[in-house]
C-alpha cells in the first residue's frame, strides 16, 4: 500500500460513493452478518464485508481485509469475543466508511469535506473514512485504501440492491465458508465487475514463540528448590492506552505475571511488537525466577498467543503450562 495521501478528485469520488450509499439505506434490510466479499482490483485481496445500521444506532460498512479480518468479524458476530472485551477493538482488521455526528470528525476531515462543498447537517450524516490496524489507533486512509473504500462502496450498493430484489443471493451456495464476492475483471482497458461465489480459505494465525539459548544458564536454573512454588497466572494483552509516535499512534502489548496463591502481581513489562520484542516477557519470567529463587509449580495462560509464547521455554524448565477459560485473579487486577 502506497503511504500517499488521496488527491482532491480521489475524495471527490468516495464522497460521491458515501453519499449514494447512505442515501440507499441498505441497513433497512440487511443486518451485520449478511456478509458478502469485493475483491481488490490492484492486490486481489477480499475485503468482507457487513453492513452496519439493522438495529438503528451506529449506520456505515465495514471491510474486512483477507481472512484474518474474516475471522476477526465472525467471531465478534459469534460472540465468542465479547464486545466489552478490551481487546475486541484489536481483532478486526479492516476499512470503515461510517456516518457520524459533526464532533467525531476531526479538523483535517472537516477541511476536505469544505473543499469538495458537501454540506451535511444532523445526526448520523457525516461520512468518516478510517483504517483499522490491530495494535494501531485508528487512522487516516492513503490514497489506495480511498480509491479500493470507493470500489467497495460502490459494489456494496449493487449487492444491496440485489438483496432487495432477492433476499436469499448471498445464502444461494450450501458450502459454510463462500461468499459472494464482487470480482473485477478487466476487459478493454475498462474493469467489469461480476458476481462469483467463493470459499474462504481458513485462517491459520501464527504465534512467536521464544526459548533460551544458554544451556549453562539452564542447567543453573533447574537447579532451584521447585518444592515452595506456587500457582503463576500469565497474560499478554494490550495496553488500554496508545502511545505516540512518530507515524501513527499504537498500544504496546503488555505482559503481566501474578502469583494466584497469594493475589500478588510478581511483574509487568510491554513492547511495541510482540512477534519482535515478545522475547523481553520471557526474559523476565527467567529473571524472576532467578531473584525469587524458585519455580512456579504451574503457569496457567487464557490465551493462545500466550500460551505459544511461553510454550518453549517452560518445555525447557520442565514447568507444567496449562490453558484456561479464564484466568480470576489477573482478570480482577
Amino acid at each position: 500500500m502506497s503511504s500517499k495521501s488521496p488527491k482532491l478528485e480521489d475524495w471527490e469520488k468516495l464522497y460521491q460513493a458515501a453519499v449514494s450509499f447512505k442515501k440507499l439505506k441498505p441497513w433497512e434490510w440487511m443486518y451485520d452478518d449478511d456478509i458478502f466479499g469485493v475483491k481488490s482490483p490492484k492486490t486481489n485481496k477480499i475485503y468482507y464485508c457487513s453492513i452496519m445500521g439493522s438495529i438503528g444506532e451506529h449506520f456505515g460498512i465495514s471491510a474486512y481485509i483477507g481472512t484474518e479480518g474474516l475471522n476477526g468479524v465472525i467471531r465478534i458476530l459469534s460472540g465468542e469475543i465479547e464486545p466489552e472485551d478490551p481487546d475486541a477493538i484489536h481483532i478486526p482488521k479492516c476499512l470503515i466508511a461510517s456516518f457520524e455526528n459533526r464532533e467525531m470528525l476531526s479538523e483535517e476531515d472537516r477541511k476536505i469535506i469544505r473543499q469538495l462543498g458537501y454540506k451535511f447537517r444532523g445526526k448520523n450524516e457525516w461520512p468518516l473514512f478510517r483504517i483499522f490496524n490491530p495494535g494501531f489507533l485508528a487512522w487516516y486512509i492513503n490514497r489506495d485504501e480511498c480509491l479500493l473504500l470507493t470500489d467497495i462502496l460502490t459494489q456494496a450498493i449493487h449487492v444491496a440492491v440485489m438483496c432487495k430484489e432477492d433476499g436469499e443471493i448471498l445464502f444461494q451456495n450450501e458450502k459454510p465458508r463462500a461468499f459472494l464476492v464482487r470480482v473485477p475483471k478487466e476487459k478493454n482497458g475498462i474493469i467489469e465487475w461480476h458476481n462469483e461465489y467463493l470459499e474462504a480459505a481458513p485462517y491459520m494465525p501464527k504465534f512467536s514463540s521464544f526459548y533460551l539459548q544458554d544451556e549453562i544458564k539452564i542447567r543453573k536454573l533447574k537447579q532451584i528448590d521447585r518444592r515452595r512454588g506456587t500457582v503463576w497466572e500469565i497474560d499478554t494483552f494490550f495496553s488500554p492506552a496508545p502511545v505516540k509516535d512518530k507515524k501513527i499512534p499504537y498500544y504496546p502489548k503488555m505482559c503481566l505475571i501474578m502469583d494466584q496463591t497469594k493475589g500478588l502481581v510478581l511483574n509487568l513489562n510491554m513492547v511495541k511488537d510482540i512477534n519482535k520484542e515478545g522475547f523481553k516477557f520471557i526474559d523476565m519470567f527467567i529473571e524472576l525466577i532467578e531473584n525469587l529463587r524458585r519455580f512456579p509449580s504451574r503457569v496457567l495462560v487464557q490465551r493462545e498467543e500466550t500460551y505459544y509464547l511461553f510454550k518453549k521455554i517452560c518445555n525447557q524448565l520442565e514447568i507444567p503450562l496449562e490453558m484456561v477459560d479464564r484466568l480470576q485473579i489477573l482478570d480482577d487486577a
